[in-house]
C-alpha cells in the first residue's frame, strides 16, 4: 500500500503554469538532473515532506526538502477565489517530479525502506537512518526550474516561536518542473500543448534573485515577539509524455 494513497489529485484543481514574480546556491535557471534519492519524512508538527537529492550534469548535488501536506496531512488549501481545493505548491512540485520520472502520481507510488544519511539536529551531524524511499524515481531524469532567493534567518524566541531576523541567507527552491527532453510541463502535457513555458520561465527567471525577506537591512524585527516492491502489480497507464 502506498504511503501517499490519501494524497490523490482527483478532487483538486489542476495545477497551472505560472511565472512567479558552506553551500553555494545555484543561480536561478533550469537544471537537468538525475534523481539520486527521493524519500519521505515528517515534521514535528505532523506535516509530511519529501527530500530530493539529485545530481546535476556537472556532478554537483542538489538537495531540497519539500513539504507536501499541512500538519493535518492535507495536500491542499481552500482557494478563497474559487472556494475549491487547490494543491499545495510543494505537493504539486513533488507530484510533477513523480509523473515525469515514473509516469505515475505520488499517490500511486510504493516506498521501500532504505538507509541514507539524514541531518540530526541533536547530533548536529548527518547520521544513517532508514527512510521510506520512492525507488521507482531513482536514476530517472527531470529538469528543475530552480530559483535563488534571499530570505531572513529565523531564530526561536522566548515563547518558542520562530521569528525573522535582519540576518540574510541565500537559498534555492524548485519553482517549476519540466520534462528534460520534451521541455514541457505537466500542465502542457495534460493539455496536449507544445513546449512554450520553458522559454517563458527562462526569460523571466534565469540569473534573477528573488528577494523574499520580510525584514530588510536596518528595518528592525518586524515579526515582533520574542520501483514497486517485488510481486506488486500496478495498472498500466498511458504516459503524459509519450512522443
Amino acid at each position: 500500500m502506498s504511503l501517499f494513497k490519501n494524497l490523490g489529485t482527483d478532487d483538486l484543481e489542476q495545477s497551472e503554469d505560472r511565472l512567479g514574480g558552506g553551500y553555494q546556491p545555484l543561480e536561478s535557471g533550469i537544471y537537468p538532473v538525475t534523481v539520486k534519492a527521493l524519500y519521505a519524512g515528517e515534521a514535528a508538527s505532523g506535516a509530511m515532506n519529501l527530500t530530493l537529492l539529485a545530481t546535476l550534469e556537472d556532478g554537483r548535488e542538489y538537495r531540497e526538502t519539500i513539504y507536501i501536506t499541512n500538519k493535518n496531512k492535507q495536500n491542499y488549501f481552500i482557494n478563497k477565489d474559487s472556494n475549491k481545493k487547490s494543491p499545495l505548491p510543494g505537493f504539486t512540485t513533488v507530484n510533477d517530479i513523480c509523473l515525469i520520472t515514473t509516469g505515475m502520481e505520488l499517490s500511486e507510488l510504493e516506498t521501500e525502506e532504505k538507509v541514507v544519511k539524514v541531518w540530526d539536529f541533536d547530533a548536529k551531524a548527518e547520521v544513517p537512518k532508514s527512510v521510506p524511499m520512492i525507488t521507482a524515481a531513482l536514476g530517472k531524469k527531470v529538469a528543475l526550474g530552480i530559483i535563488k532567493q534571499l530570505e531572513n534567518k529565523n531564530v526561536k524566541g522566548a515563547d518558542g516561536k520562530y521569528v525573522p531576523t535582519e540576518e540574510t541567507r541565500e537559498i534555492n527552491q524548485i519553482d517549476k518542473v519540466f520534462h528534460p527532453e520534451l521541455k514541457v510541463t505537466v500542465a502542457e502535457a495534460r493539455a496536449g500543448k507544445e513546449s512554450t513555458f520553458w522559454d517563458a520561465w527562462e526569460a523571466r527567471n534565469s540569473g534573477q534573485t528573488r528577494d523574499k525577506r520580510k525584514i530588510k537591512e536596518g528595518a528592525g524585527n518586524a515579526g515582533g515577539g520574542t520501483p514497486p516492491k517485488a510481486g506488486a502489480t500496478q495498472a498500466p497507464r498511458k504516459s503524459l509524455f509519450s512522443k
